[in-house]
């Protein structure tokens, strides 16, 4: 097995360390989500996907007036919010209730 390159002992020569190396930092790593997903067979999240990553969404981030990446990611968060509503809306309500009945 090959070194790791950010082994503290040998940087990256290849040591008895590097995997107890490795593992620190990938324990350190954060666990990362995507802003927004969109399933290709529903219609609306298609919607969404345009109205984020679409041409004129992206003339718009990049353009003049545009905010580049930071607006495209803001789009995206709004449409994740707006996917995860019309989720919650399909769902049934679940009621808080005791076994009688009484909340």
């Amino acid at each position: 097995m090959g070194g790791y390159y950010n082994c503290k002992w040998c940087n990256g020569q290849g040591c008895i360390s590097c995997e107890v190396e490795r593992k620190k930092d990938e324990e350190k790593q954060p666990e990362y989500h995507p802003i927004f997903s969109a399933k290709l067979d529903n219609p609306k999240d298609m919607k969404a996907v345009k109205k984020v990553f679409g041409k004129d969404a992206l003339n718009h981030a990049f353009g003049p007036d545009g905010e580049g990446i930071a607006e495209i990611e803001r789009n995206a968060a709004i449409e994740s919010l707006h996917q995860k509503i019309r989720e919650s809306l399909n769902q049934p309500i679940q009621r808080n209730a005791n076994k009688d009945g009484v909340r």
